[in-house]
């Protein structure tokens, strides 16, 4: 009996590719999304607020999301993906880490002083990272067939 490995769809292939998507398309709408005021926020579904900064940082994590699923380096993105994001969404929840204060409205500031971010991001990234660390860390990547 001869047992043959071979990458196929995998649960980190197939999620990888699916951030990527979900990312890319967040930051696409997000550039052609017109400004709510005159500093440069955009409610994108009137959920996320975000900015150019903020879509140029989803463009990338979109993009490398469609490449890793591509190139075999799924399992690497989803883990690296993952931690980043749910640390994104859990430094989110602390409001020391907004500033300057009252740039948009009633929000707190820029996060880390460098976008906007709000409850609808947190809970994105929040979501998002831990699906991917669980996929990334938890599930196999290949497949075994058994030949015989």
């Amino acid at each position: 009996m001869v047992q043959r490995t071979t990458t196929r769809w995998t649960a980190n292939r197939m999620l990888a590719l699916a951030l990527g998507i979900i990312f890319t398309v967040l930051s696409l709408i997000g550039f052609f999304t017109p400004p709510e005021n005159s500093t440069g926020v955009q409610a994108v579904f009137g959920i996320f607020d975000v900015d150019r900064n903020h879509n140029i940082f989803y463009l990338l994590t979109g993009l490398l999301g469609i490449a890793a699923a591509f190139t075999g380096q799924a399992r690497l993105f989803n883990r690296v993906f993952g931690i980043i994001y749910l640390l994104l969404g859990l430094l989110g929840l602390i409001p020391a880490l907004y500033f300057p204060a009252g740039t948009y409205g009633t929000d707190n500031g820029l996060f880390l002083g460098f976008t906007h971010i709000n409850a609808g991001d947190h809970i994105l990234h929040l979501i998002t990272g831990v699906v991917a660390i669980v996929v990334g860390f938890f599930l196999k990547d290949s497949t075994r067939t058994q030949a015989g």
